[in-house]
């Protein structure tokens, strides 16, 4: 699942292609995770987070509308409904799902935009660490879990390292200025954009 912009995936090419390779020498490289970097590190969480409460903000407006949708279905396919007034809801039950697929449109957009801004404000943070790290480890290569689909197994502990460092240095390193503050606390599961709710169709006028 990604869980960010493409542009986190490039902070992991950052690769000390400096130091060549021996012959003989295996290649040197180590997994990087801005999963596992969101999680560990407060900093990285702090700004993450605001991902988490615009997709949890935008949600349950989604699933609000959703539930106003249910609401006039019933009413359309209510036996005592008044005849007279059938038309008119039925109006009404068609203007709000219009509103619900603009909603939904209107969400992804204001979604895709935090993200990219949340995904950038991380890469600022981590892609000088991972850089430098790398070098000090003497890497060809840093791989992302943005970028790789094919790991099927993996040594936890080496797996999990080189972020476990990236998170404490980021940890450590001065305060970033001007870092996004959320109005409230959030888990820090990978979010997953809004989705519409199921806009349910009116029954068919009886003749």
């Amino acid at each position: 699942m990604r869980l960010l912009a493409p542009s986190l995936a490039a902070l992991c090419l950052s690769a000390a292609l400096s130091v060549p390779a021996a012959a003989q020498e295996a290649p040197r490289f180590a997994f990087f995770s801005i999963n596992q970097l969101v999680r560990s590190s407060k900093k990285a969480g702090a700004i993450f987070s605001e991902l988490e409460i615009t997709g949890k903000n935008l949600q349950e407006k989604l699933q609000a509308k959703g539930q106003e949708l249910q609401a006039l279905q019933q009413q359309l396919n209510s036996p005592s409904l008044d005849p007279d007034k059938k038309d008119a809801l039925a109006k009404k039950f068609r203007d709000a799902e219009f509103e619900a697929k603009k909603m939904q449109e209107d969400s992804q957009q204001e979604y895709q935009r935090v993200e990219k801004r949340v995904g950038e404000a991380i890469t600022k943070l981590a892609a000088p660490i991972v850089e430098q790290l790398a070098k000090e480890q003497k890497l060809q290569l840093v791989l992302s879990d943005q970028a790789i689909n094919i790991l099927s197994w993996g040594e936890e502990t080496w797996l999990k390292g080189f972020t476990s460092e990236v998170s404490k240095r980021l940890d450590a390193s001065e305060p970033a200025a001007a870092a996004p503050k959320p109005a409230a606390p959030a888990a820090k599961p990978a979010v997953a954009a809004p989705k519409p709710a199921a806009a349910a169709k009116p029954a068919a006028p009886k003749k």
